[in-house]
């Protein structure tokens, strides 16, 4: 797996392969084709990286600043089933992704569907808090997890 900076059309080359679970966690946050919001995320994103496994986009991860506090960022990732094929490497560099967000936003902050249970794994594998109880979320109000990780020495 192969990490790198990545651009609007990595967002573009993920459309169309995005992991059921994401694709269902799209949705339900959104209520729009999740091809569209994929490639919006990628335009609102202050940084954007591309995951590729044998030379095929895999995973697009960004952060997009929050509309509620210029402290925050909304930290995303989507991507296909073949991102579970190296544990290793996807256990390994989101951690060091993270570091880069925090130097622009010391409080990382999104949303997460419930029923995504993978992803909630991994996002406290991360070091994400999430909280303890879920709320209705989107157009739908399907339940979500508020997710968030702080970094204490930048927090202003």
């Amino acid at each position: 797996m192969i990490v790198r900076k990545g651009g609007l059309e990595d967002a573009i080359a993920l459309q169309g392969r995005l992991r059921k679970q994401d694709y269902d966690e799209v949705w339900a946050a959104y209520g729009h084709n999740p091809d569209e919001v994929l490639v919006a995320c990628a335009q609102y994103s202050t940084m954007l990286w591309c995951a590729e496994i044998h030379d095929v986009v895999a995973a697009v991860i960004g952060v997009a600043p929050s509309i509620k506090s210029d402290c925050e960022g909304q930290p995303w990732m989507l991507g296909t089933d073949d991102i579970c094929s190296d544990t290793k490497a996807f256990l390994r560099w989101p951690l060091e992704l993270l570091p880069l967000m925090h130097r622009v936003y010391p409080v990382l902050r999104n949303m997460v569907d419930a029923r995504n249970k993978n992803s909630i794994q991994w996002l406290r594998r991360m070091g994400f808090t999430l909280a303890q109880d879920t709320v209705p979320y989107g157009p739908f109000g399907i339940p979500f997890y508020e997710f968030y990780k702080e970094d204490l020495v930048c927090v202003r």
